[in-house]
């Protein structure tokens, strides 16, 4: 792309009239057409100077240094199709936009495709100020017109004399006019559009909390619609009213429609409606639910179209109810952004203004609240301000409902009920939302209050494996926080939730260990685990049993998904403070920090930890403990690279376990027992052993642990020249544990598949593996052990040697992929 045109700049934006008759009446030569068309354009802009900014669809987006070569640009690319089926429509526009990496900013762009968008096929629009800088040319005065991004009115002038329809310009309305444009939401906005205009739908109420841009979005979505309704679109505010009772009186002032002598206000209104109409009424909520009824007979008068935006559903009979969701991170970065530079022209982004919105939950009045205070604080100083009582404040002239944070969520709260408030309190305990059960368990929720909450737009519901969870906004809990800690529960209710959680994790447990249902259990402990770690916080510091009951059944989960850090910081702080508490508790403790240390490579840790294990264990006679310790006593000796005391120690678990009936760590010894045999390269062995355990496990229904005896299977068949059987092998143990998100099984499995890949020759593959594998076990926290360190160090060498200077770039490659995009690459190199 050519350098941007700077300074005084002019738009043309163009934009083919009714591309889809066009298609279907000449499919056979559209693409002929468009590509003409696409030729002839380009030519005469480049006849005058100008620079393609972009290109979608059938549109054009060019800059001009000079207003004159955009309007000679113009006018040659009309004439140029003049004689063609390719009707064009054209807007003009001159400002001084801000230049970016990314091209222009500013609400210039924005002015020059509406404009366009406002013309019809073969008609060219200006708007004032580029007529201003083009006093010579021959054009027509078309007057003031409201475009639909909803900006005051702007004086239209058309290049030539020739006669067209009325503009497509906002008619017969009041919509207000916002103070700032309307960024992003496309998807939103179109759905909301595609539902107006579907004639089942006569009453539509966008809900969600204050702050998210419902009354925004609604007015940009009854502009869009204005051309389907002649008789006008008609906006009513009813945030300042306080009586129901004078909802009517609003919507009549707003229509200019004088009550009739002998006629109600209802009446009157049902007789001047009855044209087709939309009619945006705006902040229902706090009049419910009697302004209810007054809405619905609107609705009943069968003409009018009803756009209502209420921070609850109306509960009416045919009402279509859309929850207005906060923007999205691409948006919410944009909108903040686009703020900032209004206040401060320079202002540039910085990684942290991701952070900050997401902290801001991409909510559209904090995003405008933060953008605020950029005059005063960088976006690395907000967000580090954000818990320490900054200050969201709103301009003079803002809705004194926004003029902050707080208030906008105050709103909403004092219009609940006291058992609502109560309940709305309670639920901050949870972070990250919870379940029903959760909520019933701790907070002695019930069904009517939760959902009038969720109703209220204070609550949110998505659907969960095992059931709906239930969560806020973290800008509204935070405010639910402040009313839980100020009603003097809150200690209680931390104490009943960590209860809750530990008897979780402890429920939890023995199906991540073995259980036939492992996904939904791994589903289910990591939705809550910010519930998990909320309470270890409390318990470690109120109430130690419970701290140790905790985090000694966290073992399997932790290795299944990572996080070994953090528990191993809880460990360090429980163990030395518990140790005349009963042994049971501090056996699973022990074996949990085995576990942990396993991972991290803390080999003289991991012996200490098991030692610890089977002595509290076998102090209290629990024989199923004792085998757990055993078994990592085992892979601490295979860690050392001890086999003799390794297979000694396997050989051990395996008579305890056949005794005790316990046929899963039976299954773990043999996988164990093939994966010392590695390390002695006896893989005809490891085949063996590792096959058998992975169908005692397939039988108990351990899926992650059947995987990985797979992993080791295919590593074995690898070594043995068996590449076919090697990629099934691999196939099925991917497939498996990317399924349950068994993460630390996918790394075994991806360290697998970039052996295969170097076995078939497939270098540059191997290297993306090499990094995508890398880049997850150090998301883990976790490290290889010397035989796979070494083994997986030498293979990576191989690779160097293989693609030279290419292998760091392929590398690096790897280290971006998603998970999936890394297992799909995987699984790419288990076909023929």
């Amino acid at each position: 792309m050519r350098s941007l045109p700077r300074g005084t700049v002019t738009f043309l934006f163009t934009d083919i009239e009714g591309s889809t008759r066009l298609l279907q009446e000449h499919a056979e030569r559209y693409a002929e057409l468009l590509s003409e068309h696409r030729r002839v354009l380009r030519e005469a802009f480049a006849r005058h100077g100008g620079v393609e900014v972009d290109t979608q669809g059938d549109a054009f987006f060019v800059a001009f240094a000079r207003a004159s070569d955009a309007i000679a640009a113009a006018f040659d690319g009309q004439a140029a199709l003049r004689d063609g089926p390719i009707s064009v429509r054209m807007g003009l526009h001159t400002g001084e936009p801000v230049v970016t990496d990314e091209g222009y900013v500013g609400i210039d762009v924005h002015r020059a495709a509406r404009i366009a968008a406002a013309a019809h096929g073969g008609q060219v629009l200006l708007s004032q100020a580029t007529r201003d800088l083009v006093a010579g040319e021959t054009v027509r005065d078309l007057g003031e017109h409201r475009l639909k991004d909803l900006s005051a009115p702007e004086r239209l002038f058309q290049l030539s004399d020739a006669d067209f329809p009325r503009l497509k310009t906002l008619y017969q309305t009041n919509l207000p006019i916002p103070a700032t444009p309307f960024l992003g939401r496309k998807r939103e906005l179109d759905e909301v559009i595609g539902l107006l205009r579907r004639e089942d739908v006569r009453l539509l109420t966008l809900t969600g909390p204050g702050g998210t841009g419902k009354t925004r979005l609604a007015l940009q979505a009854a502009a869009e619609v204005a051309d389907d309704v002649p008789d006008g679109v008609w906006w009513v505010s009813l945030a300042a009213l306080r009586d129901p009772a004078l909802a009517l009186d609003a919507v009549a002032k707003a229509l200019d429609v004088r009550e009739r002598p002998g006629f109600t206000v209802d009446e009157t209104l049902v007789d001047a409606l009855a044209a087709k109409r939309v009619l945006l009424i705006d902040n229902a909520e706090h009049l419910l639910p009697h302004v209810a009824n007054h809405i619905a007979r609107l609705r009943g008068s069968g003409g009018p179209k009803l756009l209502v935006t209420s921070r609850e559903r109306l509960q009416l009979q045919g009402e279509h109810a859309w929850m207005v969701p906060s923007l999205d991170d691409h948006d919410g970065t944009a909108l903040f952004t686009a703020r900032a530079r209004a206040l401060r022209p320079a202002f540039t982004e910085t990684p942290a203004i991701t952070q900050l919105c997401a902290r801001l939950d991409n909510l559209p009045l904090a995003l405008e609240l933060a953008a605020a205070r950029i005059p005063i604080f960088s976006p690395d100083q907000l967000l580090e301000r954000l818990g320490k009582g900054v200050d969201l404040k709103g301009g003079r002239d803002a809705d004194p409902r926004q003029q902050t944070l707080d208030a906008t969520i105050r709103w909403s709260y004092d219009l609940l009920a006291p058992e609502e408030r109560r309940l709305f309190a309670r639920l901050a305990v949870f972070v990250g939302g919870c379940t029903y059960e959760a909520t019933e368990a701790v907070c002695a929720a019930d069904v009517d209050t939760l959902q009038s909450l969720i109703d209220k737009s204070l609550v949110r519901s998505r659907e969960a494996t095992g059931g709906d969870r239930y969560w806020m906004l973290e800008t509204i809990r935070e405010f639910a926080a402040a009313e839980l800690e100020a009603s003097g529960e809150a200690d209680a209710l931390r104490q009943r939730h960590a209860e809750f959680f530990t008897a979780l994790a402890e429920c939890a447990d023995p199906h991540l260990r073995h259980g036939p249902d492992q996904q939904q259990w791994g589903e289910r402990m990591a939705a809550d685990y910010d519930n998990v770690r909320a309470a270890m916080k409390f318990a470690l510091e109120h109430d130690l049993v419970l701290a140790l009951r905790l985090v000694g059944r966290l073992a399997f989960f932790l290795w299944l998904r990572g996080g070994f850090a953090e528990a191993k910081a809880w460990l360090d702080e429980v163990l030395p403070r518990v140790a005349d508490q009963p042994q049971d508790l501090l056996g699973r403790a022990h074996e949990c920090a085995a576990v942990i240390a396993e991972r991290i490579g803390d080999i003289a840790g991991q012996a200490r930890h098991s030692d610890e294990a089977y002595r509290a264990f076998a102090a209290v006679g629990d024989e199923h403990g004792m085998a757990d310790a055993l078994r990592e006593r085992g892979k601490t000796a295979s860690a050392g690279e001890d086999s003799v005391r390794a297979n000694a120690i396997y050989a051990e678990l395996a008579e305890l376990a056949e005794r005790i009936g316990d046929p899963w760590n039976g299954a773990i010894a043999l996988n164990n027992l093939g994966y010392t045999a590695s390390q002695s390269g006896d893989w005809e062995r490891v085949v063996e052993l590792c096959g058998r355990s992975s169908t005692l496990r397939r039988e108990l229904g351990d899926e992650w642990g059947m995987a990985l005896a797979l992993s080791n299977v295919a590593f074995a068949e690898l070594q043995l020249g068996r590449l076919s059987s090697a990629a099934s092998s691999l196939r099925a143990a991917l497939d498996t544990s990317m399924k349950i998100d068994a993460k630390t099984v996918v790394n075994a499995c991806l360290d697998v598949s970039v052996e295969l890949a170097v076995a078939r020759g497939k270098m540059h593959e191997a290297a993306r593996l090499a990094g995508a594998t890398s880049r997850l076990q150090e998301e883990l926290g976790s490290v290889r052990d010397s035989f796979e360190g070494g083994w997986f160090e030498r293979t990576v060498e191989s690779i160097r040697e293989s693609l030279g200077a290419d292998a760091d770039a392929e590398i690096q490659r790897g280290r971006e992929l998603s998970l999936d995009e890394a297992a799909a690459v995987a699984l790419a190199t288990t076909g023929d």
